[in-house]
């Protein structure tokens, strides 16, 4: 009887340990086996799910998981088939970014062009929204010596295509391209203009830096040659809101972050100065609960809504303009399929999940399901629905 009872308790266990494997991979630097932390882990369906330790280790990751890959900007991604408690050595990616050309009479206005790739998920208990998406996009960043035109560091959208992946608990599933409501990070990833290296970087040719904010270390500093590397723990201290103020707009609107990391990869860097034409990769990791649009009326339900993006931008043009050139770029730029979504070599490649969602939601007849579809009549207009109900002589309430 004894036997009996502690059988299914013995299974049970079993299969926690199998779910979630105790092996944990450490990631490390390849030339000084240094741990890299913070680096962004994405399952095989291409969802944030964790991050590297200060130590390098890996989170537990459930086996349904597998293979993941492990994604750090300025290093080449690595990929894991399954547990193991081995080393995950990254290399150093180098990035050369596109020929500037400065033309002293047109030296006022920097055009930074983009390419974004995001993975965003919308869960609750009950429902789960994926998107994967690609964008092209634009940031104009004037030079001081500008006083009349302002620019923007938040990456203005000229082409996108979108993604979803929805499935629900009883895991039955839809895709699409559409979906009108917002719960992507990416749109408020801005830039910085021109940031200061610490002191302990300026004079070397090879040195780290780590600058400790209230709660954690808020930046980590990396320096090789003339490659910068930058990481920012935006919550450990209200000072690093500095580098994307926009989105802590959001701290007094009912949006609780949970994380925010930035990496940034910067080339070039020649000057005790790292300026906006030096970036040639960032990415975002954040976490959140809530977001500024009333999500619980979207769900029917008032049980926590969680949300994570994982973004990266890859800059792949750069250009001086004059403010009047860069005016008429602001008001008429190229947009869709005239400027085209063109990912960089240095793109990792897409899983295969996101390959065969692209396939999917490219594949779906949107007009025959439209047409098949019977529309709910509160759609319907007014004027409409008045005129049916005097006809029919409709009480006027009900």
């Amino acid at each position: 009887m004894y036997l009996k009872l502690i059988i299914p308790f013995l299974i049970a266990a079993l299969s926690l340990n199998l779910e979630h494997p105790t092996k944990n991979a450490v990631v490390v630097d390849s030339k000084n086996r240094q741990p890299v932390n913070k680096a962004s882990v994405l399952d095989r369906k291409g969802k944030l799910i964790g991050f590297s330790s200060e130590d390098g280790s890996l989170p537990d990751i459930p086996l349904s998981s597998y293979p993941v890959s492990i994604r750090c900007i300025g290093y080449k991604p690595a990929s894991l088939e399954k547990p193991a408690d081995r080393f995950i050595i990254l290399e150093e990616n180098t990035f050369n970014l596109p020929e500037l050309l400065v033309d002293s009479k047109k030296h006022q206005v920097l055009h930074l062009v983009g390419y974004l790739r995001e993975y965003s998920t919308l869960e609750s208990y009950y429902d789960t929204i994926f998107l994967f998406r690609e964008k092209t996009v634009d940031f104009m960043i004037p030079t001081k010596r500008v006083k009349r035109y302002e620019g923007w560091t938040r990456p203005r959208v000229l082409a996108s295509k979108s993604y979803y992946h929805f499935t629900n608990m009883e895991g039955l599933d839809s895709v699409s391209k559409y979906y009108d409501q917002i719960f992507s990070w990416s749109d408020l990833a801005g830039i910085f203009k021109s940031v200061s290296l610490p002191e302990k970087l300026k004079y070397a040719e090879s040195a780290t830096d780590t600058v400790f904010g209230k709660y954690s270390p808020s930046s980590i500093w990396r320096k090789n040659g003339e490659n910068v590397f930058l990481r920012n723990d935006m919550l450990a201290d209200k000072d690093d809101h500095k580098w994307t103020p926009d989105h802590f707009k959001l701290f007094s609107m009912a949006v609780d972050f949970t994380k925010f990391i930035t990496h940034y990869a910067c080339t070039d860097v020649n000057s005790n100065v790292v300026l906006a034409d030096n970036i040639s990769m960032l990415s975002y990791n954040i976490e959140s609960q809530g977001r500024v649009l009333d999500l619980r009326r979207l769900f029917h339900s008032d049980d926590p809504i969680f949300m994570n993006t994982y973004a990266e931008i890859y800059i792949t043009d750069r250009e001086y303009l004059s403010v009047s050139q860069a005016s008429k770029w602001e008001k008429d730029p190229p947009l869709g399929d005239e400027i085209g979504i063109n990912p960089p070599a240095e793109a990792p490649e897409l899983q295969p999940e996101i390959l065969d969602l692209i396939e999917r939601v490219e594949n779906f007849d949107y007009e025959t399901h439209r047409i098949n579809t019977k529309t709910d009549r509160f759609y319907h207009t007014m004027k409409k629905f008045e005129s049916k109900r005097k006809k029919k002589k409709f009480p006027l309430s009900f």
